[in-house]
């Protein structure tokens, strides 16, 4: 049966907001660059034989996306919050694990400028300015997920070393190489506990350092991984930030991690419906095509709805952090409504497409299994209840 799986070529949902030409020509070349470079059976296959395509990051490089959000002074292009949103969201429309592979070293390497040393900033952002140093951020542990202050790596310091040791799970690009990992370690025992954790960068070439792939259900492009870490010696220089300061310095580099990842889930969203169109109006059942049943149609029209909204909230998130303003909540506002309304849509966007939906020549699972990791990952969908809980005063 020939019907679509889901070219990026179509764009049947139109933005109602007007953009600036600016973002115009940034989707515009994004797009293209990914027409080129990759088109969708590409991708396909990327993920199905877990390959990573370093030539497409290192051309959205060569191109100054990566730089985009850096200081001038560092080889960037002072580039605000919403552009690098639109660049999520034009990624996001070719998978999630496309625009985390642009965005991970991105929003890690803004935290070593805004934190790191003079040493660190030069040894590491020309990299990452390049796409040829990537950053990974080893944090979650088997026993700590979302309660950061339960982390038990720990790094002590021996002279002019630290010496780190644990085990952290769920690192993303861990094994891809020339990989070097922002590591959660307790130095210091305080209360709160989380007061006393710092962040480390730890190269994965380091003596002591083990990275073992995880079989997950999705996101193979990237790969996700457990790290151990035995007797790991790094120099005392590879501390980022104040010591015992790592969460807030993490928790200041989340915001834009989150909007990035709201952009990247509406292009995914916006990619999904496009599918949904393209097959129901192929797809005939009872002597018409199956688009035109309200049990399906209806469900289409919430879809775009829920699009149109999540795009707006998560643009009006992006504006407030571009002004300054504690956007905290905001964000947590935007991700949560993003993530929980493309889960809804690629489940039925599943139900749609029926038992072809369950077969890899179709790109319709893999943002299905995207989506539902979505909820969890970049904070939870009950870490971001909690957020806005404690805004609305319901919380102390």
């Amino acid at each position: 049966m020939n019907v679509a799986v889901g070219s990026a070529r179509r764009r049947a949902v139109r933005r109602s907001v007007p953009e600036p030409e600016e973002w115009k020509l940034i989707r515009a070349t994004v797009g293209q660059i990914l027409e080129t470079e990759a088109p969708s059976a590409a991708v396909r296959e990327w993920d199905a034989t877990c390959t990573y395509p370093a030539h497409l990051f290192e051309i959205l490089a060569g191109q100054g996306f990566t730089a985009m959000p850096f200081r001038a002074e560092n080889g960037g292009a002072d580039a605000g919050p919403a552009e690098m949103v639109v660049v999520a969201e034009e990624l996001g429309r070719r998978g999630m694990d496309i625009a985390a592979g642009f965005g991970i070293s991105v929003f890690l390497g803004l935290m070593i400028e805004a934190h790191g040393t003079r040493e660190q900033r030069d040894t590491l952002l020309p990299g990452v300015l390049r796409a040829q140093q990537r950053l990974a951020l080893s944090m979650t542990e088997p026993g700590a997920g979302s309660d950061a202050g339960a982390i038990t790596t720990t790094a002590r310091l021996e002279g002019d070393a630290y010496v780190i040791s644990g085990q952290k799970v769920f690192t993303t690009g861990a094994n891809l190489p020339n990989t070097t990992l922002v590591v959660s370690a307790r130095d210091r025992s305080s209360s709160p506990a989380s007061r006393g954790i710092s962040l480390f960068l730890v190269p994965t070439s380091t003596a002591g350092v083990a990275v073992n792939r995880l079989d997950t259900v999705g996101r193979h492009i990237l790969g996700t991984n457990e790290v151990f870490l035995d007797n790991v010696r790094v120099p005392r220089t590879a501390l980022i930030g104040p010591s015992g300061e790592g969460w807030a310095v993490l928790r200041e580099g989340m915001t834009l991690e989150r909007l990035f990842t709201c952009g990247a889930y509406i292009g995914g969203f916006e990619t999904v419906i496009d599918m949904v169109l393209d097959y129901g109006s192929q797809r005939e059942q009872f002597g018409r095509s199956i688009g035109e049943f309200q049990a399906i149609s209806h469900p289409i029209a919430d879809m775009y709805a829920d699009l149109e909204a999540a795009r707006l909230l998560t643009y009006s998130a992006a504006r407030a952090v571009a002004q300054g303003e504690d956007a905290r909540t905001l964000v947590s506002v935007a991700k949560l409504f993003v993530t929980e309304s493309y889960q809804r849509a690629t489940n039925h966007a599943m139900q749609v497409f029926g038992g072809y939906s369950y077969m890899n020549e179709f790109d319709v699972h893999r943002f299905w299994k995207d989506a539902r990791i979505g909820t969890v990952s970049a904070g939870t969908s009950q870490v971001h209840r909690e957020i806005i809980c404690r805004a609305l005063g319901l919380r102390p």
